[in-house]
């Protein structure tokens, strides 16, 4: 018996033409490639779900998918959010509670403007620090505290976690659930499967280069560039757990060009 599967697609910022507070040429898609992209699962009869619905597998069969944006960069609401709007989309914007109104990030009142659109704001942390790398007791005051701050902000509760850079680490659910949050989302590459009863959804990132083929391949279950892709994912993390979460980053960095921001740095929880 074949079980359904859905696919949650994540996003970051605009790459260019923006006052983002981070450029990663990796994760940041150019404009007109987000455009391209959104306007094509318009123009082929997809439509965007909340997660809750999505993870139901009772509303919009194959046509049906989640958008979801983490960091919340000030992009997310220049260009993601009117994008996603034009086209009658909702997606789960991912804010880090410690940047939220820095210069470079979106704002509260941006927020809450997002939520009234009928967006949903998740946490991204409190410091978008690496849970994996953190003890029990600072894990849970990332969850519980980034939680209770966005919601205090934005007037609307935090149902969903996005894992800061995607590390995962045994336990990290359990926190999750007890700090009263419903799903967990990741950086693990794969479609979210009905009845396998997943608390830890994974989701595919877009990324700078990616293209139609790709993602009309990701939609339709199967093709040669969805294939390609999915064994590169897969020996990335394999690499990643081979090498160790630091050493991984550290050839991450080699491989970007100088001068660019090489990932999210961590943030002060206060300030």
């Amino acid at each position: 018996m074949n079980r359904k599967t859905a696919p949650i697609l994540l996003y970051h910022g605009v790459r260019e033409g923006t006052d983002d507070a981070i450029r990663d040429p990796l994760y940041g898609v150019p404009a007109h490639v987000l455009a391209v992209q959104l306007g094509w699962l318009r123009e082929n009869g997809f439509r965007t779900l909340a997660l809750d619905r999505l993870l139901s597998f009772g509303d919009g069969g194959e046509r049906a998918c989640a958008v979801t944006v983490d960091d919340c960069l000030r992009s997310a609401y220049t260009h993601i959010l009117p994008a996603l709007g034009e086209r009658g989309f909702t997606a789960v914007f991912f804010a880090i509670a410690g940047t939220i109104g820095k210069p470079g990030w979106v704002g509260w009142g941006e927020l809450r403007e997002m939520a009234r659109s009928g967006m949903e704001i998740g946490s991204h942390g409190l410091t978008h620090t690496n849970l994996a790398s953190l003890p029990v007791s600072m894990i849970r005051r990332e969850l519980v505290d980034s939680r209770k701050r966005i919601e205090d902000g934005v007037g609307e509760r935090v149902r969903y976690l996005s894992l800061p850079g995607g590390y995962r680490r045994e336990g990290v659910e359990s926190l999750a659930a007890e700090a009263g949050y419903e799903a967990v989302c990741g950086s693990r590459w794969g479609y979210v499967t009905e009845g396998s009863g997943s608390y830890f959804l994974s989701r595919f990132c877009m990324k700078a280069g990616d293209g139609i083929p790709l993602l009309g391949d990701i939609m339709k279950r199967s093709g040669p560039h969805l294939l390609w892709r999915t064994r590169r994912e897969r020996f990335r993390e394999f690499a990643r757990r081979a090498m160790g979460d630091a050493a991984y980053r550290r050839l991450r960095g080699w491989l970007i060009p100088a001068g660019t921001p090489r990932e999210l740095p961590c943030f002060p929880a206060d300030g």
